[in-house]
């Protein structure tokens, strides 16, 4: 070709002026097209095809593409309804024409497109400047599936920030590795949140939308992408960051947390003290208490011992039979957020009230078949009696009278009858010996169980009390009776005499 057929642009850019017809002739503008199109269809500006032509007033070969690609219009969608995708973008000074994604005068087919539609847009965009972009893309396109492509996450329509995120991280596979070696899963099923307790609910009757992730990821939120380098050293330090997040909505709940034996322990700096994600967990939340017996299996998460030993004993053998509703678990004797230290004095002397707000309720206790005498008999005798007092008067004084579980157990309490039980008769004499270490075999027979005294049980002690019983208001009411005819037969004879006086 000639120098005619060149045109050196302002830019220092050449623009070929020859046209080669067989290209254009393949086209979609080509012979076989639908409807003719012809050179002026496209090149409509007069000055554009009229010879000699008028001054190009392009400065660059990209000024020229875009001056070119508005005459599209005259036949197609605008650019902004086309190509909104890009107009999107946070940097779009570089917004791709028609001819930079179709083509010139080859102009190819959308259905040639749409074969490989990575491909296609991978044709510009193959390389990014930041690493962190880069790397993303790379794993992202690699899981793409069934019908998934670029639009996934750069869609037409403008997305939500939810919608960005649930996007990209539902594609990511790979974990961020932190400075102590330790990984964190960057991927996250969109199904779990939407399935979790912050999903598409109705409580009592009102409906609640599900949370947008950038309600508890703020900070990502506000960067964007790529997202603000995590600095946290360790998954530890990473889940103590993020226990705040749940401070936004659950102010009340989080205060009270504050004030537990767990966070008093990460203020003391065991850092590994439960905080809301050890217990509730992060993306898949689920009701706490269903079914029930999950609340005591989240805490052997942590108290693995004491877990085994409750999940044996009688009351976590009951959670998982058919009245386990009755069944305490872990937060029904430590509480639930603002759980107290159970080694503290007030808790020892407060524990029996604790027992008794199960042990003294008619309704549960009758449903099992347990008398509530256990816990009147308690009360009434005289390890009961001291600590009611200690717990009315100085609840924080050391005392060492028996409390329930000096006797019962802690979590490992058994039933009555069974033959590791603490308080069946043969294994009585060595629980007393806890306290009282002199005591000898005949110790405990001074105790007449929590069974108040009957024909059934502690015959002697029932008939005993009973003769009293009869005899002492027979004795008193003899002598009221004696003194009463005493006092009428004197003030009758002191009538009868003032009469006969008369």
């Amino acid at each position: 070709m000639g120098s005619e057929e060149e045109l050196l642009l302002p830019s220092g850019e050449v623009l070929e002026l020859g046209v080669d017809l067989e290209p254009l002739e393949n086209s979609v503008h080509g012979t076989h097209a639908a409807t003719s199109v012809y050179c002026t269809d496209c090149h409509a500006k007069r000055g554009g095809y009229r010879y000699p032509h008028e001054p190009n007033p392009a400065q660059s070969l990209a000024e020229f593409a875009a001056d070119a690609s508005q005459n599209c219009e005259s036949c197609h969608t605008t650019l902004e309804s086309h190509n909104p995708g890009h107009l999107l973008a946070a940097d779009n000074v570089a917004v791709p024409v028609c001819s930079d994604c179709h083509g010139g005068h080859d102009v190819g087919s959308t259905a040639a497109m749409r074969e490989d539609p990575i491909g296609f847009c991978q044709s510009c965009h193959a390389t990014y400047n930041d690493p962190r972009v880069q790397e993303a893309h790379d794993e992202i396109i690699a899981n793409l599936g069934e019908g998934q492509d670029c639009q996934t996450c750069h869609s037409d329509v403008p997305q939500s920030e939810d919608a960005q995120c649930k996007a990209c991280h539902s594609l990511l596979s790979r974990q961020l590795t932190l400075s102590s070696g330790e990984t964190i899963d960057l991927h996250v099923d969109p199904e779990t949140i939407m399935e979790s307790v912050h999903g598409d609910r109705e409580i009592q009757g009102v409906e609640y939308t599900a949370l947008q992730c950038t309600d508890c990821h703020k900070q990502q939120a506000f960067s964007g992408f790529p997202h603000l380098y995590v600095d946290a050293e360790s998954r530890r330090d990473f889940t103590l960051e993020m226990e705040a997040v749940c401070q936004s909505c659950h102010q009340e709940i989080y205060e009270a947390q504050r004030d537990s034996v767990h966070a008093h322990a990460q203020e003391e700096g065991n850092l590994f003290a439960a905080t809301c994600f050890d217990c509730h967990g992060n993306h898949a939340i689920q009701d706490p208490d269903s079914p029930r017996w999950r609340i005591s299996e989240t805490c052997g998460q942590c108290h693995s011992q004491i877990y085994e030993e409750y999940s044996q004993s009688v009351h976590g053998v009951a959670l998982r039979g058919p009245e386990g509703a009755d069944a305490p678990v872990c937060t029904d004797c430590h509480g639930v957020h603002s759980i107290e230290n159970p080694l503290t004095a007030r808790f020892r002397v407060e524990s029996p009230t604790l027992c008794g707000g199960c042990h003294a309720d008619k309704e549960i206790m009758d449903r099992h078949g347990i008398s509530t005498d256990v816990f009147e008999t308690y009360v009434a005798d005289f390890h009961g009696t001291t600590v009611e007092l200690f717990e009315k008067q100085s609840p924080d004084e050391e005392t060492n009278k028996a409390v329930c579980y000096d006797c019962h157990g802690v979590h490992n309490i058994l039933p009555v009858t069974d033959e590791n039980s603490q308080v069946i008769k043969q294994n009585l004499l060595t629980t007393c010996q806890k306290c009282h270490p002199d005591a000898t075999a005949n110790f405990p027979d001074a105790w007449t169980s929590h069974y108040k005294p009957s024909l059934q049980h502690n015959a002697i002690v029932y008939l005993v009390d009973m003769f009293y019983k009869v005899l002492i208001p027979l004795v008193i009411g003899g002598f009221v009776l004696f003194i009463g005819t005493d006092v009428f037969r004197g003030l009758w004879d002191r009538v009868r005499r003032k009469n006969d006086e008369q």
